[in-house]
């Protein structure tokens, strides 16, 4: 079947548009000036977003690049894609749709002579944030945020008020003013004096806390100006830092505010009510080129869910004031909930709110969604097993009955997504989630440690123990029930004797780098034959190792041995360290999220298990220190409630609340509160007796580990997209694909391949200095091979051995690349991109329907003029020749004609370089026999690109159809399908 991947039929647009009502008409058409629609669930707004733009191209001159959208999420990012993408057609990869971070990062790259002071920072991981605020804490001065005993109590309080204080755009200079601020205010107030008691005349303990609570946060005023300062020392960036640069740079820099401002001419804003200070202050400093901007907001203020993170909807209503000529449109049909939902829920919301206030927010919504009303149903359930049974019933009734239907299990807290997702594989239900795994917790990151204790002290045998039980050690069941008796019965044991791995483990202590040496002894030991068997195995894996890294890099460790005792004394120390694990495919029917998680997403059955006030209200925490801008607690009341509204309006068809009265151990719950609000006449009652559930849960049933990894194909692919990487793995390799570009197995680093990566980085300081004599070259791409490698994870010897190769080289690459560096040198704005990020989408199908995979590259170097682009990728390695790189000699592969390809298809689809003659080359940059670096340019053509497109639909075949975890290459002594075959057994 041919598929039209243009989309782009006429007609759509205006077939789309009469189906609109007159108020979403209204909001399509008032393209000029500033717009504000009040959009409830299920009112249309991704619908109206996306035909206005489509409109604006229609009605106006206006290039499609010139239209930039932000909303809160990626999801939401791509549903907005997509939509546009079935309205206009390619060209809705030209339109700038990006949540307020990835516009931050893309402005950024684009426009890098304004942001030079970020070039070569890197982003911090979390345990690098912790280390860096543990350090600044230890000075003598702030010892009273190192309370005796628990040294790191405020270290969680101080690390969520620094997000906090960015997200509000607050520096510490601001905190600290405040702080001292407050303080005087108390203790010139009345109300905060005595009048009675032993205390009388003098200040109110609750005023002496608050006073406590404004010094310590004047301390932390200091460490927030500490750990700016240490993290620009140390050549980091945090998160929240690139929207913080962006807004910085656009105050400080008119010309790029100028640049910036020129070229986006509509604005448009989805969930406004979730930006916080500085998102909002990106948009009004975007906005303000013009009197009365064309800037269109959408938001609900009942939907406000994201306030613990700083979200400020008081944003959304100060819109209104700034610009009095702002157009208010109210959207008050809903196409998704029949009317019972919405009367229900509404009633339940309007307890937000006292008498007018906020009046015309408080929108009635109209229900015109064509399905037949049916009261929402309370379940009350005596115990949690019954409550539980219930749901399975209810599940597996839709799965017989209505399978195409879709169902929502919404619950608010992960710990209540792991148990929802526990009770459904016990009982063969398929669904897709995600899930917070514990590194330290899980079983497999509690083996991993075994073997590391064991390493660090071998008087361990317990642990050693635990992972030969564990069947580590690549030996026959028989052999490791031997052992471990002689484990047990013996207090000196030769471990080397009887395990001839842990011989060769020992000795790469003394030799090898700290984190190969972790890799090494995964590989050596069996634990990596272990975590194969399991996608989520393979992310806690993964957790470990970045964990290794951070620890490697934040105290420079080389040693292996040191390594471990720190890791372990993290273990020791941390809390938890958890990662984000998914299960299933995004295109499964059945869904388990949070109430958070649900945000913009539609379902045809809601159900909501644990609507109890112990699973959704909680014990309210206490800020550590006071901000300018006071932060909404997380349990706030309104809060919560606006969550559950939320969760409720996801339903179409059916809304089922289960509230167990009784949980598993005997403890009494409470029926939520919101749910007495609901609307009497719009609810049902039903009551179940006592259950046991044990029977169930004893026969528990593993998932299919194919069908697992069938699933975590799709949801990579579907929701990250393909790289060439990737695709010149599955052409060599399905199972290389599975494990090294989906499940990323952690690899131990090579010599080679850091020569490539520390080359890479030094070109790319090359390109960013003004300095471009071969002698200049030469000491650009000599600091910047130091400046890699001494972070590389090499061991020292290996590190020093390619630092060697390299200097050595660098005159003969210097006067090689000199005319390719000095011939761009005097390009004009924007014509020099490096290592820049460059994304679309491939429209793929399968059985019948369109597959929507985005691809993505990050190009070495694109160097643009009038009429064409050139882009230039970097191999470290001697000229090959034109048959070798297209592989057509004996021993090629073809791979790096692949690139050439992938990457044109890549630009193609990019409005920047739209109508523009691309042209992907290879530069080789190890100098050949005569010292020179060849360029070489291959032509492309439409067969070339059908054929990697072709490529590209194979493996969308083969993941789909559910071959991939069965598939083999034809080298029979493929490490890739040797491991596949050991994990399937």
């Amino acid at each position: 079947m041919k598929i039209d991947r243009q989309n782009n039929q006429p007609g759509v647009f205006e077939a789309l548009y009469k189906r609109l009502n007159k108020a979403q008409k209204q909001a399509v058409d008032a393209i000029e000036g500033p717009v504000m629609v009040i959009a409830g669930p299920g009112t249309g707004k991704t619908s109206i977003l996306t035909l206005r733009i489509a409109n604006i191209l229609k009605q106006t001159d206006t290039p499609a690049h010139g239209i930039l959208a932000l909303t809160y999420t990626d999801a939401g990012v791509k549903a907005m894609r997509l939509k546009l993408h079935n309205i206009i057609g390619n060209r809705a990869h030209e339109v700038y749709i990006h949540t307020f971070h990835s516009f931050a990062v893309s402005i950024i790259s684009e426009y890098q002579d304004h942001f030079l002071h970020l070039q070569g920072l890197k982003q911090m991981t979390e345990v690098e944030q912790e280390s860096l605020i543990n350090s600044i804490i230890t000075e003598p001065s702030f010892s009273k945020l190192r309370p005796l005993g628990k040294p790191d109590a405020y270290l969680t309080s101080i690390i969520r008020s620094i997000d906090n204080a960015k997200r509000s755009a607050m520096t510490p200079a601001m905190v600290k003013e405040y702080a001292l601020q407050e303080i005087g205010r108390i203790n010139k107030d009345e109300a905060y004096i005595s009048t009675r008691g032993v205390t009388k005349g003098k200040l109110k303990a609750l005023a002496r806390e608050l006073i406590e609570k404004c010094e310590r946060t004047v301390l932390f005023s200091q460490v927030y100006d500490l750990y700016e300062i240490k993290k620009r020392e140390a050549k980091r960036l945090d998160f929240n830092d690139l929207i913080i640069e962006l807004l910085v740079t656009l105050r400080n820099d008119e010309l790029l505010l100028r640049l910036v401002q020129e070229r986006f001419l509509y604005i448009h804003i989805d969930e406004h009510q979730d930006t916080n200070d500085a998102q909002n202050s990106i948009i009004l400093l975007i906005a303000e080129f013009f009197d009365t901007p064309n800037i269109f907001i959408v938001g609900d203020e009942k939907q406000a869910i994201y306030r613990f993170q700083g979200a400020s909807f008081d944003n959304f209503f100060n819109l209104q004031k700034h610009w009095s000529n702002m157009k208010i449109i109210p959207l008050e049909t809903n196409y998704r909930s029949h009317q019972s939902i919405l009367d229900a829920s509404f009633s339940m919301i309007e307890n937000n709110y006292e008498d007018e206030e906020h009046k015309n927010l408080r929108i009635k919504l109209k229900s015109d969604s064509g399905e037949e009303s049916k009261p929402i149903e309370i379940i009350t359930a005596e115990n949690a097993s019954s409550a539980d049974l219930h749901l399975i019933r209810e599940l597996k009734a839709i799965e017989e009955n209505n399978s195409q239907s879709t169902v929502a299990i919404i619950v608010r807290r992960n710990r209540d997504v792991d148990r929802i997702i526990r009770l459904l594989e016990s009982n063969k239900i398929s669904f897709s989630s995600e899930r917070s795994i514990d590194i330290f917790t899980h079983p497999i990151g509690r083996l991993f440690f075994d073997l590391i204790e064991y390493i660090s002290d071998q008087t361990r045998l317990d642990a050693l123990a635990r992972t030969v039980s564990a069947q580590m050690w690549n030996m026959r069941f028989e052999d490791s029930i031997r052992l471990i008796k002689l484990l047990s019965s013996q207090k000196e044991f030769d471990a080397p004797a009887h395990i001839p791995a842990l011989k060769e483990i020992t000795s790469q202590l003394y030799s090898d780098s700290s984190v190969n040496f972790i890799i090494h002894s995964a590989e050596k030991s069996g634990f990596v034959n272990i975590i194969s068997k399991d996608p989520s195995y393979v992310h806690v894996w993964r957790g470990i190792v970045a964990l290794a890294e951070s620890l490697t890099r934040e105290s420079n460790i080389s040693d292996p041995r040191e390594l471990i005792k720190n890791m372990l004394a993290y273990r020791a120390s941390a809390e938890s360290r958890p990662i984000k694990v998914t299960v299933g495919a995004p295109d499964m029917p059945f869904r388990v999220i949070t109430a958070h998680g649900s945000k913009g997403l539609e379902f045809d059955y809601v159900f909501l298990p644990y609507a109890v006030e112990e699973s959704w209200i909680g014990k309210t925490k206490s800020s550590s220190f006071v901000l300018p801008k006071k932060q909404s607690d997380f349990n706030d009341i309104q809060d919560l409630r606006r969550l559950f509204y939320v969760a409720l309006t996801r339903a179409r068809k059916d809304v089922k609340i289960i509230s167990p009265l009784e949980e598993s151990d005997g403890k009494i719950l409470t029926p939520l509160r919101f749910i007495s609000e609901l609307d009497d006449k719009h609810i049902t009652r039903t009551s179940l007796s006592r259950e046991n559930i044990e029977e169930f849960l004893s026969k528990t049933t593993p998932a299919d580990p194919k069908s697992k990894l069938t699933d975590v194909c799709k949801h990579i692919l579907l929701e990250k997209g393909l790289s060439v990487t990737a695709l010149n793995h599955f052409i060599t390799c399905p199972n290389q694909f599975l494990y090294q570009s989906i499940l990323k197995l952690p690899q131990v680093l090579t010599a080679s391949g850091e020569k490539g990566n520390a080359m890479h980085f030094a070109i790319a300081k090359v390109w960013a200095s003004p300095r471009k004599s071969i002698e200049e070259i030469q000491e650009t791409i000599s600091n910047g091979l130091i400046e890699y490698l001494n972070e590389s994870f090499l061991s020292l010897a290996e590190k020093e051995a390619v630092k060697k190769e390299l200097l050595e080289n660098s005159l003969d690459v210097a006067k090689a690349m000199a005319s390719h560096f000095m011939n761009n040198k005097s390009l004009g704005e924007k014509s020099i991109l490096t290592e820049h990020w460059v994304e679309g989408t491939f429209e793929g199908y399968f059985d019948k329907k369109i597959v929507h995979i985005p691809i993505h590259g990050q190009l070495d170097a694109i160097v643009q003029n009038a009429s064409e682009v050139e882009v230039f990728d970097y191999k470290t390695k001697q000229a090959m020749s034109i048959a070798s790189i297209k592989g057509e000699t004996k021993n090629s592969d073809g791979n790096y004609f692949r690139q050439l390809v992938f990457y044109k298809i890549l630009m193609e689809r990019d409005s920047r370089w739209k109508g523009k003659n691309i042209i992907p080359s290879l530069v080789f940059i190890s100098p050949d026999e005569k010292g020179r670096c060849p360029i070489v340019s291959l032509p492309i053509s439409k067969s070339d690109i059908e054929k990697v497109k072709e490529e590209i639909q194979s493996l969308i075949d083969m993941v789909w159809k559910g071959n991939i975890p069965s598939a083999k290459c034809s080298d029979r002594m493929c490490r890739w399908c040797g491991l596949a075959s050991i994990s399937s057994h």
